[in-house]
């Protein structure tokens, strides 16, 4: 018996005590293509003196796999679905220990991490189209100068019920920033604290406790007549580029240089004819 308690006591010393806090997800800086920023904070308490070591082991570590190995939580990983978003630039940032308790044995710690969240791409290639379903986002150009921006419930990755449906604990928190002058069209459930009328400007839309039931958020964003004209002239300049970069560039700039000569020899003889 005593054997007993000494290795359960020997357990407790040496195992990783750790508890989630908050978790704060937030899609931002949304973009034409679909792509957009994404902050993710991870708080959580950590118990006893190995899980403070633990830690502190790591807080040079800027590998998502070993915190997520080492403190062993659910929720230390994205919270977009890496098979259908492509994740790039990837910060993560461990942060110091704080309000550390020596009576309790507890202290405090914080994971941050950004990245930039993009569709996939056909053969993967930025200028190709989005493979269909990728992205937080699928971005429809249904008219002129407006483009529709419908959320992907598919491309997040938190807890989901039988139903396939997205369940946010109450110290679980989304958040979306539509893009500014944006339109919400569509939004389904409404956060606790949504009271306006759709279609509505919205700046910030946050959830948290509840279950996002046929999970729905669409908006449209419609660009500005300068924005229409600058790049009707940016596609001119870059299949000018693209014309004279390829294998009948120096043909087409050597026609080019004729026809212009062409013409001021005629000029000027037309101009000697005049004199």
């Amino acid at each position: 018996m005593r054997r007993l308690l000494i290795l359960l006591l020997l357990a407790s010393i040496v195992s990783a005590e750790f508890l989630i806090e908050r978790v704060d997800v937030t899609v931002s800086d949304i973009q034409s293509d679909g792509s957009a920023k994404v902050h993710e904070s991870i708080k959580f308490i950590m118990t006893g003196d190995y899980s403070t070591s633990v830690y502190d082991s790591g807080i040079s570590n800027n590998e998502l796999s070993f915190w997520s190995t080492n403190i062993g939580l659910k929720d230390v990983k994205f919270h977009v679905n890496t098979a259908k978003v492509d994740v790039r630039d990837l910060r993560l940032r461990p942060q110091p220990r704080t309000k550390c308790n020596p009576i309790q044995g507890i202290c405090h710690g914080e994971l941050i991490l950004d990245y930039l969240a993009y569709p996939s791409y056909k053969d993967n290639l930025s200028g190709a189209e989005p493979v269909s379903g990728t992205g937080l986002f699928t971005i429809e150009k249904y008219k002129p100068r407006t483009k529709r921006y419908t959320l992907n419930p598919s491309s997040l990755s938190f807890t989901t019920n039988t139903d396939g449906s997205v369940i946010l604990d109450k110290n679980v928190y989304l958040t979306v920033k539509p893009p500014s002058g944006s339109v919400l069209l569509d939004l389904n459930p409404k956060p606790e604290d949504f009271s306006a009328d759709l279609p509505a400007h919205v700046d910030s839309l946050s959830w948290t406790d509840v279950v996002l039931v046929k999970f729905s958020l669409v908006l449209d964003v419609e660009d500005g007549i300068d924005k229409e004209v600058s790049d009707f002239f940016g596609n001119i300049l870059t299949l000018i580029s693209d014309v004279l970069s390829g294998p009948q560039g120096l043909a087409l700039i050597a026609l080019a240089i004729i026809i212009f000569g062409s013409f001021l020899y005629i000029l000027m003889a037309r101009r000697r004819g005049e004199e």
